[in-house]
């Protein structure tokens, strides 16, 4: 049986599911749902048997943001851990009843809390390579954007750097600058087509997770455009029959790349011997 690669895999929007505790509050639809999470994430980056640890919730992003600082609230951040407004501007609760003190608490300590605990236990097992907190984006940024509708590349992968990976004055890197450019090489190989389109920290730097939780381990963010899988006539969650053999080539060319990243890393930098 082949190893698991030391990796962690975090899918952190992936959920569909309105948490109970919100179910008679919102006014979202099933649609609703589905373009304002990551669709299909867990299909897409669902390696969970081939990596070391592998992190997903069922509960929908429109509930509760795993990828947000826990005191990042409404009104000051309508899309913040507990969100006003999805990411296209529509209210999430009925008469804009934001959850109150008490029901916020809860959903932190049932949704939350575990979620971010699982990823710092195993973040800081010294085995381990880095982890990759795994998404999806629009192919156009929304109108909550600074740039609305601008076009978005086919992969960006973050580290809180510049275009190159490298540090930005007053940002810490979340893993080193050759670590994300390795990773982009060989995507860059599985996906020669868009090779032009895999870029770095733009339009996104990496959220709360990759920089919470690279205090202990490298960890990169990957957010994949929608326009790989999904075609607008295709954006609905009740006919998707037609993109499932899109998202298996997908899900089948990104391991390939983190597989021989995974392996080229150990082989050939100090960092993979020191923890091979």
């Amino acid at each position: 049986m082949r190893a698991k690669l030391p990796v962690i895999v975090s899918v952190p929007h992936g959920g569909e599911i309105i948490a109970p505790e919100m179910s008679n509050q919102t006014l979202l639809s099933r649609s609703d749902i589905f373009s304002d999470g990551d669709p299909l994430t867990r299909q897409i980056y669902d390696f969970r048997y081939d990596v070391a640890h592998y992190f997903e919730t069922t509960i929908a992003r429109a509930t509760i943001d795993l990828n947000r600082s826990p005191d990042d609230l409404p009104p000051v951040n309508q899309d913040g851990v507990i969100k006003s407004h999805t990411v296209t501007g529509k209210g999430i609760y009925r008469k804009n009843r934001i959850p109150n003190n008490d029901t916020l608490r809860l959903l932190l300590k049932k949704y939350y809390k575990p979620y971010h605990d699982g990823l710092e236990r195993r973040s800081r097992e010294s085995h381990l390579l880095c982890g990759l907190d795994c998404h999806t984006m629009l192919d156009r940024a929304p109108t909550i954007s600074p740039l609305p509708e601008k076009r978005r590349p086919f992969i960006c992968l973050s580290n809180r750097g510049d275009r190159q990976g490298n540090k930005v004055k007053g940002r810490r890197l979340t893993c080193p600058p050759q670590m994300i450019r390795l990773l982009s090489r060989f995507l860059q190989e599985q996906f020669p087509e868009e090779a032009h389109s895999i870029v770095l920290n733009s339009p996104f730097l990496g959220g709360y997770i990759v920089r919470q939780h690279s205090k202990n381990l490298p960890w990169i963010q990957i957010e994949v455009n929608r326009r790989s899988y999904l075609s607008p006539e295709w954006y609905d969650p009740d006919n998707l029959e037609v993109c499932h053999h899109r998202i298996a080539h997908l899900r089948r060319n990104l391991f390939a790349a983190i597989r021989d990243f995974a392996e080229f890393y150990y082989q050939h930098t100090d960092i993979g011997n020191q923890v091979a």
